[in-house]
């Protein structure tokens, strides 16, 4: 039977928030994920009087030659305000 995983919040964090139209990269692993249907989301910190959206715009799995394997992903802010926000990864594993 699968089962379902997650890991996080990861967040970021800053006094001016991250910048509308900005870029993060973000690499999770390594772990053994062959075969494992896996997915990124960013979630905006809510706060009061600003207008939040984030995007994960690239997730990319990739296997070094010593067997590990990573997931890399890249969120944008694509709100009309700065941002602070949390990542959350999950999945499926046969």
């Amino acid at each position: 039977m699968a089962q379902i995983f997650h890991f996080g919040p990861y967040t970021f964090a800053s006094a001016g928030g991250m910048p509308p139209g900005a870029e993060h990269s973000w690499t999770f692993g390594p772990w053994p994920w062959y075969a494992n249907a896996v997915t990124v989301t960013a979630h905006p910190l809510a706060l009061a009087g600003a207008n939040r959206s984030m995007s994960v715009t690239s997730v990319k799995v990739r296997a070094n030659a010593n067997g590990e394997r990573f997931v890399d992903c890249t969120v944008r802010n694509i709100g009309p305000d700065a941002a602070n926000y949390a990542v959350w990864l999950g999945g499926i594993q046969p």
